[in-house]
């Protein structure tokens, strides 16, 4: 026997977070600033918390290939929690400036 989510957790707003992933055309002092400048999402090794978490998968991570070859040079996986979605955005704009 299988067991399907409640039917609630395929809502948008059923409290359940979504994972991303996205890359920087920067170097790797670039990545490490972006992560610096960010206030409400945290810097971790992992994923996996109610709040969210950003983790940066460098070029020599083993799961590279797992990735289109545009995410060859490292990219940031990012698992979004349960803050507001306005800060959230404040935030990575805030980064990226």
């Amino acid at each position: 026997m299988t067991h399907s989510p409640p039917a609630s957790s395929a809502r948008p707003d059923a409290g359940f977070g979504g994972v991303l992933a996205f890359g920087l055309n920067t170097d790797h002092d670039g990545h490490n600033r972006f992560v610096s400048k960010l206030n409400v999402i945290t810097s971790a090794v992992s994923l996996g918390h109610d709040e969210s978490l950003i983790v940066f998968l460098g070029e020599d991570d083993e799961r590279q290939y797992l990735y289109p070859s545009e995410f060859h040079q490292g990219f940031f996986r990012l698992a979004v929690g349960l803050e507001d979605t306005d800060d959230l955005i404040r935030d990575i704009d805030h980064a990226l400036s």
